[in-house]
């Protein structure tokens, strides 16, 4: 049968030492750091995921800041037109208004002239008449 010698029992009792010097040697040891580190690893995680979320609404808000400064923009752009369009529609009325002060002052003129030459005029009227009704009658 089988008959068990002192070696075994001493190869066995080794073996186990071995295995409680081990463990609190190396396993132990080794876990806990593989602990840590997955633990790091987690924390490193949550932060890049709380980091990415955090750039994410940064970017957002820039992006709303971005748009409302070109609606500002626009708003002032569109503001500084109109106002330049009033500009130019009261400054041409000024011209048109000066344009037709001098067309009017030009007809007046011109008006005065023409009664002025009429005035000159008529009384060589009567004596041209009267020198072709001379002709005529002659």
């Amino acid at each position: 049968m089988l008959s068990i010698d002192l070696s075994v029992i001493v190869i066995f009792v080794i073996v186990w030492i071995l295995v409680l010097v081990l463990t609190k040697v190396y396993f132990k040891p080794m876990s806990r750091i593989m602990r840590e580190r997955d633990d790091m690893l987690k924390q490193d995680q949550a932060s890049v995921q709380e980091s990415l979320e955090k750039y994410g609404s940064v970017l957002g808000q820039i992006e709303e800041n971005i748009k409302a400064a070109k609606m500002k923009a626009r708003e002032v752009r569109e503001k500084f037109d109109q106002e330049a369009q009033k500009e130019k529609e009261r400054m041409i009325d000024e011209v048109s208004q000066e344009c037709r002060a001098q067309v009017d002052k030009a007809r007046k003129e011109l008006d005065e002239k023409v009664d002025r030459l009429k005035k000159e005029l008529e009384p060589r009227n009567q004596d041209l008449a009267e020198r072709i009704a001379k002709r005529l009658l002659n």
